[in-house]
């Protein structure tokens, strides 16, 4: 702990050297330390130097987003005056808590050296029911039975948490508990709490794996690639190698994506391995408690986000990388690190073993030469149809759609129909005119929202009430327009089949689906979040009603996200074959030609290269975004154009260079924005044309993302 203002601040101490002289005295002395060891792994701490070096951001920054516990614990902090003053006014025979003066007060007697701190973890506390006397004569008779029973338990134990749990745990009544407390045999006390319990997970075991993973157990950083399959076969393939880490006395460490994929695979790994998850879902005296147990160095599978990097564990053999390419492992805040990235540093830190699994492997991983073996497994043969919106009428939902829709009902199946977004549609304008309904602080049309008849900013949180009369033209013609939300079409579905069980599942509404998950017949209308949720045991069709939206995406990792999405609808229904039903405007896209045939991903993969290396584009290029914002336009577009020309002074080719350019958005949150894309060969080269941008200080706010995940994206 050390003084920080007029208060105080966890740090982390990584070195200490000596100061000599002057220097000296411009630093103040640490309160009080913590930790009788090291917080932290050498191996986290230079994979924190790493991401720091690598992400262009400060090494405090990275800590604070990836540091799951300590910085924020409850603390007590207390002062006391030294021996001798006598002239503030503190008591000289006990310390004080620091939070009764005024901060000006604690600053100003600290500059003069006048009080001593002291700083120690706050012990939670709870109260508890504890035996204050021995039974004795007076508990005798058969009117005191219960009195007596359940007296001669609560001595049996430390405590009891309540009168309540002691008389049924007794099985007495509570009013015998009662009279134990007024006659004085018992009494409630504060005591230290028990450390939180933490989550276990039971499943039934994997089927055997699909593939037999023969790795020298002998070479240094192996890195093995799994891909295909469903998530279960990915996982069983990989568990052979878990469970050796275990026999062995060495850990583990698996890292996935979300919450709702770390929830499914501790409860597979539970069942074969000692399993400990750690993420964002725990609070923090959870956390607190399993960093202490991960301290003592047994041999455990740690599962868990981001935050599990950071965990105490000394001696690792493997790191797992589950869903490697999912765009939700980049951090959308502070660092913007993307967190396999940073499990190759740790990996490269620790001398562990590195594995990536996903049912599409990223470009990146499939094209890197530190690839020691790959397994692929076999993917789930798929029944896919394609339905040209072009030759179609209805909208949103096509004939075709509507019939199968039908035979599910008749069936009494159950559909699942993907909508590109929530809300009921895209943009509400006029159909006269063409005016449409724009937010005030961003430049993006207001996604209407019928439930709450409103219009809404998805970017800002503006809202507003519709419009009765176009603006422009003032006639009436004025609605949602195309691009239908999950809303919109499940009003359509309700219509179809008003005998039919119609749920939603987005980011707006999640509606109870425990009907579904028994079995019972119904369409699910949903976003691509139902990919996260457990699948429903009687799919029979799988719609996606506008695949063009991944195809329309302006970043060129576009048609690779929609290749996947495609390959993922497998994990909605994984022991049924249902059809799979696409409607589009690009019948002809390769994306789709390639998933209808069954084509072997690799092979699409590799036409995906050579494109890449056409266009210089990841892997075969670093890039970063720089992204310029201000509150005038015309100063975002000076500090941009500055930059360029910084940049283009220190060597910059106009391959390596692009911009600067407006933002595909160019106003969010009525900030404006212009960006710059650098693409170099190397590590060395891209830091040495991004100085520019890292020194920069000026009327603008310059931010840096090395891997960009969302090209058109805005940085927060």
């Amino acid at each position: 702990m050390v003084p920080w203002q007029a208060g105080i601040r966890t740090g982390i101490i990584l070195a200490h050297e000596t100061i000599r002289g002057s220097a000296a005295l411009e630093l103040r002395e640490a309160i009080a330390t913590l930790d009788t060891q090291p917080f932290l792994t050498e191996a986290g701490l230079e994979m924190l130097v790493r991401l720091a070096d690598y992400s262009c951001a400060p090494v405090g920054l990275i800590l604070a987003n990836f540091l799951a516990v300590g910085l924020n614990e409850e603390l007590e902090h207390e002062i006391r005056p030294l021996e001798g003053i006598k002239d503030i006014p503190l008591p000289q025979d006990h310390w004080t808590v620091a939070s009764s003066l005024s901060s000006q007060s604690l600053d100003l007697y600290r500059r003069q050296g006048l009080i001593k701190e002291r700083v120690r973890p706050k012990v939670a506390q709870v109260r508890v029911l504890k035996a204050a006397r021995l039974v004795d004569e007076a508990l005798e008779g058969a009117r005191q039975v219960n009195q007596r029973r359940a007296l001669e338990l609560l001595w049996e134990h430390e405590y009891f948490a309540s009168a309540a749990a002691l008389s049924r745990e007794a099985d007495v009544p509570e009013s015998a508990v009662r009279s134990l407390i007024n006659k004085g045999y018992a009494s409630y006390e504060m005591v230290e709490a028990p450390p939180p319990a933490l989550p276990h997970f039971y499943a039934s075991p994997l089927a055997t794996p699909q593939l037999d993973l023969q790795l020298d157990s002998a070479g240094q950083e192996i890195r093995l690639s799994v891909s295909g399959g469903l998530r279960r076969d990915r996982l069983a393939t990989i568990m052979p190698l878990l469970q050796e880490d275990i026999r062995s006395g060495e850990s583990a460490l698996v890292l996935l994506p979300e919450n709702a994929f770390i929830e499914e695979t501790a409860g597979v790994l539970a069942a074969e391995l000692p399993v400990q998850v750690i993420s964002g879902g725990l609070t923090d005296a959870q956390r607190l408690h399993l960093w202490t147990e991960l301290q003592e160095d047994s041999p455990v599978v740690l599962v868990g986000s981001y935050l599990a990097l950071l965990a105490p564990l000394r001696h690792l053999k493997h790191i797992v990388v589950l869903e490697e390419a999912s765009s939700s492992y980049k951090m959308i805040a502070g660092a913007r690190v993307f967190v396999p990235t940073a499990a190759r540093f740790l990996a490269e830190a620790h001398g562990s073993s590195l594995i990536f699994a996903d049912k599409l492997p990223s470009p990146e991983v499939l094209s890197s030469l530190a690839i020691s073996a790959r397994a692929e497994l076999p993917n789930p043969q798929m029944r896919a149809h394609i339905v040209d919106l072009a030759r179609v009428k209805n909208w949103p939902l096509s004939a075709e759609l509507i019939q199968v829709l039908k035979q599910v009902s008749e069936r009494s199946r159950q559909a699942i129909v993907i909508a590109p977004r929530r809300g009921f549609s895209a943009a509400f304008g006029c159909l006269s005119c063409g005016w449409l309904a724009y937010c005030p602080n961003c430049d993006l049309p207001l996604r209407y929202h019928q439930e709450r008849y409103r219009l809404r900013c998805h970017q800002c949180g503006h809202t507003e009430s519709l419009a009765d009369f176009c603006p422009e033209c003032h006639n009436a013609t004025v609605g949602p327009l195309r691009a239908a939300g999950t809303q919109w079409i499940a009003t359509e579905i309700s219509k179809l089949l008003p005998d039919m069980t119609v749920k939603r599942f987005d980011s707006d509404k999640r509606d109870d689906l425990s009907d579904l998950l028994a079995g019972q017949p119904g369409v699910l209308v949903a976003t691509t979040a139902v990919l996260r949720h457990p699948p429903l045991p009687n799919v029979s069709l799988i719609a996606v009603t506008l695949i063009d939206t991944f195809f329309n995406l302006s970043d060129f990792r576009a048609e690779e996200e929609a290749y996947r999405f495609l390959l993922n609808l497998a994990e909605l229904a994984p022991e049924k074959r249902p059809l799979v039903l696409i409607q589009t405007f690009r019948p002809e896209h390769e994306v789709l030609k390639a998933f209808v045939a069954g084509t072997d991903p690799k092979l699409f993969l590799t036409d995906l290269l050579k494109r890449r290396e056409r266009y210089q584009y990841p892997p075969f290029s670093l890039m970063a975004k720089v992204q310029v914002s201000a509150r005038q336009a015309s100063a975002a577009q000076r500090a941009a154009t500055w930059l360029a020309e910084a940049m283009f002074a220190l060597g910059a080719t106009e391959i390596e260079l692009l911009g600067p350019a407006p933002a595909p958005v160019a106003r969010i949150r009525n900030q404006y924005s212009y960006q710059l894309f650098l693409r170099a060969a190397n590590l060395e080269r891209l830091q040495a044309l991004l100085e520019p941008a890292r020194n920069y200080r000026g009327e603008a706010r310059v931010r840096i993302d090395v891997d960009p995940r969302d090209i058109p994206g805005f940085i927060e």
